[in-house]
Order: C-alpha cells, then structure tokens, then sequence
C-alpha cells in the first residue's frame, strides 16, 4: 500500500508541475523520497529525488540538489534514476554557467541513454547537448540535435508535449541566429501555441523573447514591441534575470527603431541596474542607442 501511496505522489508531482505549481510539485516528490526512506528503499528514494528537480528548475533552486544527485548517480543500479540524475546534473552545472562540468554529465546522460530504452529522455537529453552548444555559439550542432530531440519526442502527449514545445522553441532560435527568420518566427509561434493551449504560462517567457528578436529582425516593430512587453511582465514576475534583461535590451532596439528614444533609454536605465559594476552614464546609453548590438547577441548566452 505504501509503494502505491510512492506511485501516486509522483503522479501528482508531475501534474502540478504541468499547471505550472513547482511547490507543491516539489512537496509531492519531497513526500515520495520520504516515505521511500520509511520503507528502507533507496532506490525508490534516488528515483523521487531525481523527479524533484523539474520543480527546483523553475524554482531556480536546483543548484542545491547537485549533492543529492550525485549520491544517486553513485549508488543507482537502476538505468531510469541513473540517466535522470546525470541529466539533471547536467542541467544544474549549465544553469550555473559552468559548460564543462555541464557536458560532462550531458555524455554520461546520453551513454545511460540506450539502457533507459524510452523516447522521452533520448529527446531531453538532446535538448540539453542542443542549449549546450547554443550558449557555445554552435549553432549547426544545436539545430541537429534540437531536431533529434524533436523527433524522440514525435507521438508523446500530455507533459512531454509540453517539453517538445521548448524544443520547437529552441530550434526556431537557431533559425533566427542563422538567417531564417521567417521559418524561426514560424517555429516560435508554434510553440508559443502548444503552451497556451495547455495553459503552461510558465514557459512563455523564452518563446515570447525569441518572438520579438524574430519580428524585430522582420521589421515587424509592433508585434515585436507587444511580445516583448508581454514576455517582460511574465519575466519579472517569475524573476527570470536572463530573459529580463534580454527583454530590456531587445525593447530599446525596438524603441529605438520606432523613433521613441525617450523609451529606449528607459529601458536601457532599467538594464543597468543589473550591471551596478559597470556604472553605466547617459553618455554610454546614448552609445547604445547608436549601434546595433542585434545580430552579434546570443540570447542563450546571458
């Protein structure tokens, strides 16, 4: 009976995490690796750790699973929690800026692969190998592996639907860095679909910052202005510092481009304040205004 009561809690740490509440995702995984300790199961209690972490992701807490993790990678016999807290210890060391360490565990996810035998965590791990080489600028290899996680993904419903949609995501950016705005534009908005159909608010940010980088690429300044304001709210409400100030910057060029520099250099101002080190004066955002940083940025690389 208690095992059941484990299976159940996982169920629901997965389907809270779908409608978007992390903490009562996380208190569901939490509660699992409790009771998998109670009855003396460490296998079970790896394997609930490990379904902790989409939570601690959107938490931006899961730097602070990377010990338990590491036990489980050490001690699991098991193939599924294995691959699990290798890819998410990959995921933990990218979120941390630290890209060796990352791929490291991003190989040892994809050598665990082949013995999980399921689609869904070939296609994760090749999302992961493909944000890898995005920050690194690769963009031929993020657009093949993005394809190939698209592909492991085909025919999966429900929270992996979801995760496909990230994906599309991703490969609609490397559409927009390599001069295919059009098909890169269509790819985003895809996404930005499949996520507001199933109410997944929580992932529009990114989808929402591509969008306005693409139309404002097309010239389309509106829909650029209207995507990134709307992406920006979504932004700093679930503090997400990176696409904040992606936004900030990709608005000023809008700004700018529709001849409003008033609101270009608001939000530029509002962009240095998360640079305090920089002391950046109204003599160097006039600077900016001036030059157009746009095609030489990585919005994966902030």
């Amino acid at each position: 009976m208690s095992v059941e009561r484990y299976e159940e809690l996982l169920r629901s740490a997965q389907a809270s995490y779908t409608e978007g509440r992390f903490e009562a995702s996380l208190a569901a995984a939490q509660e699992a690796e409790r009771l998998a300790l109670e009855l003396g199961r460490t296998d079970l209690a790896d394997r609930a750790a490990c379904n902790c972490c989409p939570a601690l992701v959107e938490l931006d807490r899961l730097g602070e699973q990377v010990p338990r993790l590491q036990k489980a990678l050490l001690r699991s016999a098991e193939p599924k929690t294995s691959w699990m807290a290798a890819y998410y210890l990959g995921a933990a060391y990218y979120h941390a800026n630290e890209r060796e360490r990352a791929m490291s565990y991003a190989r040892r996810a994809m050598d665990l692969m082949g013995r999980v035998g399921e689609p869904a965590s070939a296609a994760a791990t090749a999302n992961l190998l493909g944000d890898l080489s995005m920050v690194a600028g690769d963009f031929e290899t993020a657009e093949d592996a993005y394809l190939r996680s698209l592909a492991a993904y085909d025919g999966l419903d429900g929270y992996h639907k979801l995760m496909a949609a990230e994906v599309r995501d991703n490969l609609g950016y490397t559409h927009l860095c390599t001069d295919r705005v059009a098909s890169g534009i269509g790819l985003c908005e895809e996404a930005r679909s499949i996520m507001e159909e199933a109410n997944a608010e929580f992932l529009l940010r990114e989808p929402l910052q591509d969008l306005c980088y693409g139309y404002l690429q097309a010239g389309e300044l509106e829909t650029a202005r209207e995507h990134g304001e709307r992406g920006l709210e979504l932004a700093f409400d679930a503090d997400d510092r990176p696409v904040v100030k992606n936004l900030l910057f990709l608005l000023a060029e809008v700004a700018v481009r529709s001849g409003d520099p008033f609101r270009a250099r608001r939000y530029l101002r509002e962009l240095a304040q998360y640079y305090p080190e920089l002391e950046i004066s109204d003599e160097m955002i006039d600077v900016l205004m001036a030059v157009d940083f746009t095609s030489a940025v990585n919005l994966r690389g902030s």
